[in-house]
This record gives C-alpha cells, structure tokens and sequence, in this order.
C-alpha cells in the first residue's frame, strides 16, 4: 500500500521506512509596509511568483545519497531519488484603512511538479504527477503603534489561514489522499500573530526591520494536523537611486513536525532552516514596482524518520538549493 504527500513532504512507508518528495521554499518578506518601505494610504496590488526545484536528499543537516530503486527493502515503494518542482503565484490586496489600520488579503496558486521510482531491483517505473491548484486564502490585519519619531514605525499582525485549497489531491488516483503536508491546501485554518519593527537611518540611505510571525493550527479535519510554524526575518535596505533600492534579508523558518491519527500524517516532517536572500526594487513608475529576490540556504535541517532503524535504508526530504522570487507591487 502506498501512502503519498504533497507540499513539504511526500512519504513513502513500510514498517520501517520513510520518505519525502520536497520541501516547498522559505518565504522571504515582501510586507513592505512592515519595512517602512511604503506610506501610503489606499490599496496596494501585489503579485509573486516563486521557483523551488526540490532535489537534494537530507536527514538532519547532512546531505545523503539518493535512495536506490534496486533495493530490495524498497520494493512496491515511491522511491524519492529524482525531484520536486515547486512554483506558486501569490496575489496579495493590502489596504490601509487608515495610517494604523490596514488589511490583506492573499490568494496563493500552488503548482507542483513531482517525479519519483517505483521500488524494483528488475524494472525501474517511473511514476510523474503535477497540479495547479488554489491553496489557502489568508486574510491577516495590520495594526500600526503610534509614534513621535516618523523614521521608525512598530505594529502588530493577525489574522487567519482559511481551509480554501484542495485537501484530497491524489498522486496517483484511486490510492487515496496524498500526505497533508503536501496537499495544495492544508485542510485547517490556522490563527496567524505576529509583530515587526522598522527603522531608517537618519541622513542616511541605511533602513533596517525585523519581524517575527506565529503560525498555528486552530481546527483540523480528517485526522491530520499541521506542525507549528515560525518564522523570523532580519533585513535591511540602501537607497542606490531615486528609483533602485538594494534589499538584503535574512530568513529564518522552523517548521514542526506534523501530527495526528489520519492517513495524511508523514513522520517525516518538519523541518527549519536559514537563508540569505539578496534583491534588488525597481520603481517603473511613482508607484509601480518591479523585485526579485534570490534565496540560499545558509544552513538546512530535515527531521529525520522517527522509527528509523539501524539497517532500514536511509531515505531524506528532499531539500532545494536555492529559489528564486519575482514580483510587481502597484499603489492605487
């Protein structure tokens, strides 16, 4: 029997063994407003996209072979040795009610594209699936502090993660459910808390934010529970030009291991990580901007399969080495 996944983890069971088909990306910040990066009153449009090619196998922090599809303790199973193509197009409406409230709403499209081998020391079968699928909407209020000092700003976010994604895709149909994790949505809604800092350095064109953001399962369906997620970002920004601005985050994320009693359940989840993101912002126009951002990995851990045993082949999540972001955000 084979029990699959599909977002951050695709597992492959028997009594003993696990496995995962790819981690989707870390985030960087595009919350310009949280970055006193944006001023202005009224709607703000922003559209992402996002490319993550997931193909290097980890367990912890160490890299590891790819699993061969010729061992016999993998027979009948998906063997991840090949590779996970994660994209998303995310289109976010923010708009500021007045200058200490405001509201967002995000509408992601999940596209995964996954290719694994079936367990066989006499026939290699590959097996390859992709969808394009609404994931979950967030609808996240903004709540800004008062303050004397116009260089510096301070505030609070909070907000809900509704259950609009599919949460039964199948890899491969009439199996059942792909694991939770991997879906296009999660089937939960989920309470987001989180609280950003922002400073410009004066006579200087140095600006500076952190922000840190809680993610949590409120109520959850069939069994399955998504693991708490955090994550933390430190970033700075040098004016260069009247219209270029240089960006440069860095993206902590720490993701906890799923949970519950339902099919959709993979052991081997959970992970947490540190990136790099350098980018650049472009004004096209007085209030048109073009971004991209490039993320590396400074440092990548991937849970490792909790009923391993000494013996049991040793299978990882399958963990990208870079991703890339591109975006367009427009003031109205």
């Amino acid at each position: 029997m084979k029990i699959k996944l599909l977002y951050a983890v695709l597992l492959c069971i028997t009594a003993s063994a696990h496995a995962s088909c790819g981690s989707s990306f870390c985030a960087m910040n595009t919350h310009w407003d949280t970055q006193g990066l944006v001023n202005d009153d009224g709607l703000r449009i922003d559209l992402r996209y996002s490319y993550a090619r997931a193909d290097t196998p980890r367990v912890g922090s160490s890299k590891v072979a790819r699993p061969s599809p010729a061992d016999p303790a993998l027979l009948g199973l998906e063997v991840e040795n090949m590779r996970t193509i994660n994209q998303s197009l995310n289109l976010d409406f923010d708009y500021a009610i007045n200058h200490q409230w405001s509201v967002a709403v995000g509408l992601p499209v999940v596209m995964r594209d996954h290719a694994h081998q079936i367990g066989d020391p006499a026939l290699t079968i590959v097996e390859q699936n992709k969808f394009t699928e609404l994931g979950d909407i967030r609808v996240v209020g903004n709540y800004k502090f008062d303050s004397s000092d116009h260089m510096s700003g301070s505030g609070i976010r909070f907000g809900l993660k509704l259950p609009t994604g599919k949460a039964n895709w199948e890899f491969v149909p009439g199996a059942g459910p792909t694991e939770g994790g991997l879906q296009p949505g999660s089937g939960s809604t989920d309470a987001i808390l989180g609280a950003y800092y922002h400073q410009d350095i004066a006579n200087s064109p140095w600006g500076w934010f952190v922000s840190g953001q809680l993610q949590t399962a409120w109520t959850t369906r069939d069994g399955y529970h998504p693991g708490n997620e955090v994550a933390l970002d430190l970033g700075t920004h040098y004016t260069l030009s009247p219209s270029l601005t240089g960006l440069l985050q860095v993206n902590a994320n720490f993701k906890e291991r799923d949970s519950g009693n339902g099919v959709k359940v993979n052991p081997h989840s959970g992970a947490h990580s540190l990136n790099l993101s350098p980018g650049l912002s472009f004004a096209v126009a007085p209030k048109t901007k073009l971004y991209g951002f490039v993320q590396l990995p400074i440092y990548q851990y991937a849970n490792s399969d909790p009923n391993w045993l000494p013996g049991d082949p040793v299978v990882g999540q399958l963990t990208a080495p870079w991703s890339v972001s591109l975006g367009i955000s427009q003031t109205f």
